[in-house]
Formats: C-alpha cells, sequence, structure tokens
C-alpha cells in the first residue's frame, strides 16, 4: 500500500493539471444547467421557458406515461398537434421546435419529420410505418420523460474524451519521466523496482482513471436528475435510438457509463504502453494523442474513401472493411459514444472483445519494455 500510495501521489501531485480536472468537471456541469434552462415548451397556449418549462413537460409527460398506445399518439396529436419550427417559412428560428416533448416525440416518431423538416399533415404510413413507427405504439414501448437522460448522453461523449486527453498527459509520465531522469536503472535494480514497484505504477495510473470517471459519471448523473428530474429511467431506450433492443433508459445508461469506464482504462494502457516505449514524455503525448484521435479519422475519412473507390464490392474488401470499423469503434475515441449502440448488431460482439484484448496486451507489454528497459534501450 505504500508502494501504491507512493506512486499514486507522484502522478497526482501536479496542481495545474489538478484544477484543469476541475475546471473540466464544472464546465459539463454548466453545459447541463445550460441546456435545462434554454427549454421551451407550449402546452395548451402557453409558452413556459426555463426550468418552468422542463417541470411543465415532466408534469405533462405523467399523463401518458407506461405503455404507449396509438389511442395516446391520436389524443396527443389532437391536443397539441404535429410540432414543426418556428419560423421555418421565413428561416427564421429554425433550431426552435414548436409544441412540448410529447407532441415532439409524437411527431419524431410517428411521421416523416424527421426525413422532410416539414410540419406533418399525419402519421406516416407504408413502410416507414410498418418497419418503424409501428413499434412505438405496439404497448410494447414504455414511455416517460426523457430529455434530461437524452441530454446526458450527448454530453457524456464529449466528457469522456476531453477526460481521456486529460489521463494522457497524467499517465505518461509514470515511466518516461523515469527515463528522462535516468533514474530507471537505479530502481530496477531493487527487487521490489523489477515486480511490485512496476505494478504499482500501473495500478495507480489504472486507479486515477477509475476514480475520476466514476467521480464525473456520479456528478453529471446527479446534476441532470437534479434539474430534469428522475423520471424516464424505465422508459424504453428506443425513445432516444433508432435502435430499441436495449431496455430502458436505465439500462442504456448502464452500458454507456461502463464503456466510458472501460474507454479510459483501455486509453490509460495504451498511454502506459506509449511511455514505457519513449524516452521523453512529450513523444509520448504526442503519440498517445495521436493514436487517440486516429481511429476517429479513419472511420471518418479512410472508411468513405474505400467505400467510394467500390472495395466493399469485393468479398475479402468487404470483410477488411468490416474489421477496420469494428476495430475502430473498440478504441477509447469511440467506446463511450452512444451511436456505436445503432452499428450492426453481429459487430457488437467483437468490441468487447477487441478492446479487453487490447488493454491486456498493453498493459502487459508496457510492463515488460519498463522491466527490461536497463538491459538497452530501442
Amino acid at each position: 500500500m505504500r508502494l501504491f500510495k507512493m506512486e499514486f501521489y507522484k502522478i497526482t501531485a501536479r496542481p495545474v493539471m489538478n484544477l484543469a480536472l476541475l475546471a473540466m468537471i464544472g464546465f459539463f456541469l454548466f453545459i447541463l444547467y445550460q441546456e435545462a434552462s434554454g427549454t421551451r415548451t407550449e402546452i395548451d397556449g402557453t409558452v413556459y421557458q426555463g426550468l418552468e418549462a422542463v417541470r411543465q413537460d415532466r408534469r405533462l409527460a405523467k399523463e401518458y406515461e407506461g405503455p404507449f398506445t396509438m389511442e395516446k399518439a391520436e389524443a396527443i396529436a389532437e391536443r397539441f398537434g404535429f410540432s414543426g419550427y418556428i419560423g421555418r417559412e421565413n428561416m427564421e428560428y429554425a433550431v426552435v421546435r414548436e409544441g412540448n416533448f410529447c407532441s415532439q416525440f409524437v411527431t419524431d416518431k410517428l411521421t416523416d419529420f424527421l426525413q422532410t423538416e416539414q410540419r406533418p399533415s399525419g402519421f406516416s404510413s407504408g413502410d416507414t410505418w410498418e418497419n418503424y413507427g409501428k413499434y412505438f405504439v405496439s404497448g410494447e414501448f414504455q414511455f416517460g420523460y426523457t430529455r434530461g437522460w437524452e441530454k446526458l448522453q450527448d454530453i457524456w461523449h464529449l466528457a469522456v474524451t476531453s477526460l481521456n486527453i486529460w489521463l494522457i498527459l497524467m499517465a505518461v509520465p509514470v515511466f518516461s519521466e523515469e527515463y528522462s531522469r535516468n533514474t530507471t536503472e537505479i530502481l530496477l535494480t531493487t527487487n521490489q523496482g523489477k515486480s511490485r514497484d512496476i505494478r504499482r505504477k500501473i495500478e495507480a495510473a489504472m486507479g486515477l482513471g477509475c476514480m475520476v470517471c466514476v467521480l464525473m459519471m456520479v456528478l453529471l448523473f446527479v446534476m441532470t436528475g437534479v434539474l430534469y428530474g428522475w423520471d424516464g429511467l424505465e422508459a424504453s431506450a428506443g425513445i432516444a435510438l433508432p435502435r430499441a433492443d436495449y431496455g430502458s433508459i436505465g439500462n442504456f445508461l448502464g452500458l454507456l457509463f461502463l464503456a466510458g469506464l472501460v474507454s479510459v482504462l483501455l486509453n490509460v494502457g495504451i498511454t502506459l504502453f506509449l511511455s514505457s516505449k519513449c524516452r521523453r514524455p512529450v513523444s509520448a503525448v504526442t503519440a498517445g494523442v495521436i493514436l487517440f484521435v486516429l481511429p476517429f479519422g479513419v472511420d471518418r475519412v479512410l472508411f468513405p474513401m474505400l467505400l467510394g473507390m467500390g472495395t466493399a464490392n469485393y468479398y475479402w474488401g468487404w470483410v477488411f472493411m468490416d474489421l477496420m470499423r469494428v476495430s475502430c469503434y473498440s478504441m477509447p475515441v469511440y467506446l463511450p459514444h452512444p451511436g456505436i449502440y445503432t452499428v450492426p448488431p453481429q459487430w457488437l460482439r467483437y468490441i468487447p472483445v477487441i478492446a479487453t484484448m487490447t488493454l491486456g496486451i498493453t498493459v502487459w507489454r508496457g510492463h515488460q519494455n519498463y522491466r527490461h528497459s536497463g538491459m538497452g534501450r530501442r
């Protein structure tokens, strides 16, 4: 425990970086507050703004809470009409939605509004209704007020991404700083230095990642509940996702939080590997940031390029592109993103496997690289 405390202190004893973490958490809490204070809703001819709009939306959603049916959808449409954009005809305030949470839900899920962005005249029909809209009125879908949890999903990915960048800066010196200070050979002359101390360095870095990730998760979750209320955790996840096979919003948030924690641990593992390979912390930081954002570039640039070249028309080209993309989604930059749960189900089976294998390999190689660094560096 003494070694662990010493290594943990060496990593965290940086006041500027600690202040940066507090500022980062405060920034995301402020974003949540700003989102809530910017809420607008119209109920029975009255317009509400800010936190009062949230309270009124919650009260209204309570009237329709539970299994959603066509009768409820028709009652909402008859009472409030369908929801469009305010001033869209004159291109003014194009991003401001009419209506309230209930009417916006009915409009988004049961009409073609998301395709046309024009106020619909009726419910969708044909294949659109059979393949999408029909599910929401089957009686199996649980309705509830989920605006806050939807905002939390959006913010969570950005928060974990920022946290991972911060952790790269914090974890990089674990091994590389020992190289730059020429203390490695001295530390590795002892039995503890070649075994227990290396493990404690890794445990301290991983422990820091877990601690700050859980702290951010708890604060954002509590802040969301305070601002938007605790309603809607039992609502179906399909209220916020194109696919609806993840149970309730509460279950889906649990998956997102777990994916965020895995993202942090994997990011720390990769950073420790780079730290064990680089003599200078600056080199490790540069490599860490590049590797962190690289999967995003591959997915958004290289994948469309190969697709345009017709690579997917060939069997092995299609297999290669699938492997490339599922590998990208298994990396820290994508793991906490809600969008990965909309990918083909067969991909999702491989993401935990790839992430776990990558974590194990990077941590093991980081341990071995540092342990044998005294025998001659690269």
